[in-house]
């Protein structure tokens, strides 16, 4: 930039200047000047352009797809993949001291990773365990109505993949996605071999069993680590492809700044809360043995999304499952047990990218008092 448009600039930034410099008779004309600036500002910048892979050309740091040869133990040779990598995300001192580290809006900042408050957990722990209850009562079928929405239908808001895929003038994001509540390390470590032998001997109660150990799973808040939720992104380098796209808005937004919104809201009312039941030996079948939770309960969690791509160098070094055995990076074992569970139940390929929502802050916006959107984690002074 010559030191002419610099002299112009200082001016233009103090009003009292810019009025001063737009009365001299040695200011440079507006139009001379915004073409000069024109000129200059093009010399100096890369100018980006939209791709359906919105990840495809590199502006400033956001290429975050790389290449690799994986090997396939179902097909006995190497593959070559592509696989994103988190360059804005540190999660080194996730295990060791609760920290991890985020550069949103172009800025690093650290973050204290917290606990979702103790009605949330309950919440969530007792919508699951009565959903899973209703189905094994109904002999493991189809239920007769579907509903969406509670713990498992999160509304992940995100934002920051500015140059989009081509296909929006947006890049603000909202999509509801599959969650789920984590179980602590320990548990998946126990749970993992009962589920594999189940699905390996496929007896004709398999899905029965299944519930048997989900129920199990949810009656103790203390088998979950309430510091995380899980998903999966399961349309990325999926079926997308069909239509000339490889990344959904919420990948490619948590790629480019990594911070998500998830809100949740109650399902259905009453809600059974498990854990504080009305009477004395309470039946599980029997909601009404129950207290409910309140009308409306709806939370927002604040969280830094940590994405595991199967193919990542430190996820395993395996191109049809996460091997958490052979994983440096211990957050491994969470991706596999996602798509485990997803795969056992519904099928479909185990190697999908997973996500690890670390909870920052929680805001409860349920309506009425000690709601309407007041911060509950960490809760207010």
């Amino acid at each position: 930039m010559s030191d002419t448009i610099k002299n112009i600039i200082s001016k233009l930034k103090d009003p009292l200047k810019r009025r001063k410099c737009a009365k001299t008779k040695n200011s440079i004309d507006r139009r001379k000047f915004l073409k000069i600036a024109g000129l200059s500002s093009l010399a100096s910048m890369v100018i980006p352009f939209k791709s359906k892979v919105a990840g495809a050309t590199s502006y400033c740091d956001r290429n975050w797809w790389h290449d690799r040869a994986v090997y396939s133990t179902s097909e006995g040779t190497n593959k070559h993949v592509d696989y994103c990598r988190q360059d804005n995300l540190d999660a080194s001192r996730v295990a060791s001291d609760g920290i991890i580290q985020a550069r949103l809006d172009n800025n690093w900042s650290s973050f204290k990773i917290r606990a979702l408050p103790q009605e949330f957990m309950e919440w969530g722990v007792s919508d699951r365990y009565f959903y899973y209850n209703s189905r094994l009562n109904s002999g493991g079928g189809m239920p007769s109505a579907f509903k969406n929405g509670g713990i498992h239908h999160g509304m992940v808001a995100t934002y920051g993949n500015r140059f989009g895929r081509g296909d929006s003038a947006f890049h603000c994001n909202i999509a509801t996605k599959g969650t789920a509540l984590c179980p602590t390390r320990e548990k998946i470590l126990e749970l993992l071999p009962v589920l594999q032998d189940l699905k390996e001997a496929n007896p004709p109660d398999k899905i029965q069993q299944y519930y048997q150990i989900m129920i199990s799973q949810y009656s103790d808040i203390n088998n979950f680590d309430a510091t995380k939720l899980i998903t999966l992104e399961l349309y990325t380098q999926g079926s997308l492809a069909s239509y000339g796209y490889k990344e959904t808005h919420t990948f490619a937004n948590m790629m480019a700044n990594p911070t998500c919104s998830i809100g949740f809201m109650q399902q259905e009312y009453p809600n059974p809360n498990l854990f504080n039941p009305a009477v004395s030996n309470p039946d599980p079948s029997n909601t009404s043995d129950y207290t409910s939770f309140g009308y409306g309960l709806h939370y927002k969690v604040q969280t830094i999304p940590e994405i595991l791509h199967c193919w990542a160098p430190g996820n395993g070094d395996e191109y049809d499952v996460f091997n958490y055995n052979n994983a440096t990076n211990d957050a491994a074992l969470y991706a596999y047990w996602t798509n485990f569970l997803h795969t056992f139940y519904h099928g479909g390929r185990a190697n999908v990218t997973a996500v690890v929502y670390h909870v920052v802050e929680a805001f409860k916006n349920t309506p009425g008092s000690g709601g309407r959107g007041l911060r509950v984690v960490p809760a207010l002074a």
